[in-house]
Formats: C-alpha cells, sequence, structure tokens
C-alpha cells in the first residue's frame, strides 16, 4: 500500500512541473525551441531522408540531385541555393569530365546546363517537363547520356545533350522508356520492347514469356559478350526472375530463378564480376555459385559481409547505381539518402 501512494505522489509531482514549465512559457517560445530542434534534425541529417537521382564527383567535390542540388567538399555536405531559377533539380549526370544539371524552371520549362568552374552555363532549354537522363553505365562510371522528357501531351521524349530530338519515330504516344544499356545504345521500354537508338527499331520480345523487362546491359560475364535484359519495372507483379539474351534473340530465357517476392528489378550495373541489380528491394547479385552456377543472391563478392544487411539496403528502393572508379559505386536510393561502397566498405554519405 505504502508503495502504491508514493506511485502516486511521484506522478502528482510530476505532473505539477509539466503544468509550471507550460504556464511558465508562451506558446510562441514552445514552438520556437520545437522549430529550432526540428532545424538542427534537418541539418544534421541534409540527406538523410533524401532520394538522389544523379552524382558528379568533380576533382574533390560530389555534386548530388536530390530535388535540390547539394555537394559535399571537406566531408560537408551543403546545399546550393538555386531556388530563385528552378523549381526542381532533377538530376545530374558526369561524362568525361564534364557536368550536367537537369531541372525544371520556374517557367514550366526543362533546361540543361552544363559546369564550368563554379558556374552553371545554359545549354539550352525547351517547353517540356524534365524527367532524368537516360545514363548508359560502365564499369567506372557514366558514358553517356540522354535527356528523358514528358511534353504537354503526356508523351515521353529523348534528346541528346547538345538538345538534338533522338525519340525513335516508331515510337507512339503510349511508348515509355526505361533504361538504356552500356553499350549499343540499347532502350527498354514497355509493352516488352528493346529499341536501338542508332537505326530506330525495336524489338520485341514474347508476351507469353515475361510480363516487362526494364534492366539491360552487354556483359562477357557468361564468357562470350551478350546483351541480357531482365524481368523488372514498377508494375511487375510476377514473382519469378527472368533473363533474357540476345544469344537467342530473347526468344526464351537464359535464367530463370522461381519465387523472387517482391524483388522487382530497374537497372543492372557491372561491378567485382558480379552484374548488381537494383530494385524496389535494394541489389542483388547475379553471378556464379560455388558450384559455378549463376544465381541472384543477397550482395556477398562486392559487399563486406554483414555490412548490406546492416545498412537496411534490402529494404529501400533505388533510384540508381553509379560507379566512379573500378572499385567505388554510389547507390542512389528511394528516401534513405546517398550510400557509398568502396572496396567493398558501405557507408551513408
Amino acid at each position: 500500500m505504502k508503495q502504491k501512494y508514493e506511485n502516486y505522489f511521484k506522478k502528482r509531482l510530476i505532473l505539477n512541473l509539466l503544468i509550471f514549465l507550460l504556464l511558465a512559457c508562451s506558446s510562441e517560445s514552445i514552438f520556437s525551441q520545437l522549430g529550432n530542434l526540428q532545424k538542427i534534425k534537418h541539418e544534421y541529417n541534409i540527406l538523410g531522408s533524401s532520394s538522389p537521382r544523379g552524382i558528379s564527383l568533380v576533382g574533390e567535390t560530389l555534386y548530388i540531385a536530390a530535388m535540390h542540388l547539394f555537394k559535399k567538399e571537406n566531408g560537408k555536405i551543403e546545399k546550393i541555393d538555386l531556388s530563385n531559377s528552378y523549381e526542381f533539380i532533377n538530376d545530374i549526370v558526369n561524362i568525361s569530365g564534364r557536368t550536367y544539371l537537369l531541372a525544371q524552371n520556374k517557367e514550366e520549362e526543362l533546361e540543361v546546363c552544363e559546369l564550368n568552374g563554379k558556374n552553371w552555363t545554359l545549354k539550352f532549354k525547351k517547353p517540356l517537363k524534365a524527367y532524368k537522363f537516360l545514363k548508359s553505365v560502365g564499369r567506372d562510371g557514366v558514358k553517356e547520356a540522354y535527356i528523358l522528357a514528358i511534353d504537354k501531351n503526356n508523351r515521353e521524349k529523348i534528346f541528346d545533350l547538345q538538345g538534338a530530338d533522338k525519340t525513335p519515330p516508331q515510337a507512339t504516344e503510349n511508348d515509355k522508356f526505361y533504361q538504356i544499356s552500356n553499350e549499343e545504345n540499347l532502350i527498354t521500354g514497355n509493352s516488352l520492347k528493346i529499341w536501338q537508338m542508332n537505326n530506330n527499331t525495336y524489338t520485341n520480345i514474347d508476351y507469353q514469356q515475361a510480363k516487362e523487362i526494364m534492366p539491360i546491359i552487354k556483359t562477357s560475364i557468361r564468357g562470350s559478350s551478350e546483351v541480357l535484359v531482365m524481368t523488372g519495372g514498377y508494375n511487375n507483379l510476377d514473382t519469378k526472375f527472368k533473363v533474357y539474351s540476345n544469344t537467342n534473340n530473347y526468344t526464351t530465357p537464359i535464367f530463370i530463378q522461381d519465387e523472387v517476392g517482391e524483388f522487382s528489378s530497374y537497372f543492372a550495373r557491372e561491378f567485382n564480376d558480379a552484374i548488381l541489380i537494383g530494385s524496389n528491394n535494394g541489389f542483388a547479385e547475379f553471378t556464379k555459385n560455388k558450384e559455378g552456377i549463376f544465381a541472384l543472391r543477397a550482395p556477398s563478392r562486392s559487399v563486406e559481409p554483414g555490412a548490406y544487411n546492416g545498412s537496411q539496403l534490402s529494404k529501400t528502393g533505388l533510384n540508381d547505381i553509379i560507379p566512379v572508379s573500378n572499385n567505388t559505386i554510389y547507390i542512389l536510393t528511394q528516401g534513405k539518402g546517398l550510400w557509398k561502397l568502396e572496396n567493398r566498405k558501405l557507408t551513408k554519405e
């Protein structure tokens, strides 16, 4: 009984103290303090919950496009204020040492700018909605990029970095473009199409074989050079993961893995003798197992043991994986910021 009364009086004392504090502080000061706490939290975790779409490493400075433009320099990340000019910073890319920025200005126009020193120079603008760069990604960086945009009729358009229209003439208002290959300018699209940018034609995969395709990569991982495409996409409900090859004209899968659950692949990048497949649930490795058989599995060859699972990336959708050297890649997530994988060590930027 004595313990019961002691607990009661302790609770009353705490309650009275809280009432006293509330009476002593004006509502303005309370909300001011809450605002300061939110500001501190935001500044401390400036990229923590962002969704980066692109990066560019210029010397020791890393530029990051995540709705706004950020840069990391001398270990510090800061926001570059371009709000007077742009509504959104859609993407950024580095090609052969030259950095290009894709943005939507306040007049609802697409703009492409190039970095010259510390200043941005306008290359061109168009009355379109900016979407992203279609990036042709090699083992140590982006080799080529095109602009993916949307016109007033909601039709997707493709432009090169000089502003020339490269949209395939056969494309209709219903065609969507997903990923571009690391070589030969092949682009996957909806309705199981593989577009050849150089001659404006496309190949279809049999509708009975797959529901949708998205990742595409030219590789020699199986011993000889071939183009692989993989099932996936944003609306793919198939629980099987299938890989097709141009060696048999994409007629039947060369690889099938059953029951991959909610894993739906978006893109493919070659790294450390494995193909990293980015998805709605982190990334997986497509590589040979101990028996010499190809398999889709959790990262082990590219990441130190335990690091991937501890990062929670397996529960995070990815926007892209961009290599900057043979042993370093950046992982661009959907809502979990920017990560770096260097010499198998995984860290959050």
